[in-house]
């Protein structure tokens, strides 16, 4: 996934999905901690080459995933 914006569009729109969590910034890259209290999942987003990359348990991950997925596809 790419996400081409700045860290608070992102923010933006993550939080318009529903995602709660704190952002942490990680040298090359900035990720949101997911707090649902029952999953692992983190978005990592590379700000240089808009790579977007969300992880975490797989059965957990795919709904969300689907939902940025759509997300990102009607911002453009």
């Amino acid at each position: 996934m790419q996400f081409n914006g700045t860290l608070a569009d992102l923010q933006a729109l993550v939080q318009g999905l529903g995602c709660s969590g704190h952002w942490v910034h990680e040298g090359a890259f900035e990720m949101l901690v997911i707090e649902d209290g029952e999953s692992n999942l983190r978005l990592n987003w590379w700000p240089g080459s808009g790579a977007l990359m969300l992880v975490g348990d797989p059965a957990q991950r795919m709904d969300l995933e689907q939902r940025l997925r759509d997300a990102l596809a009607a911002r453009s």
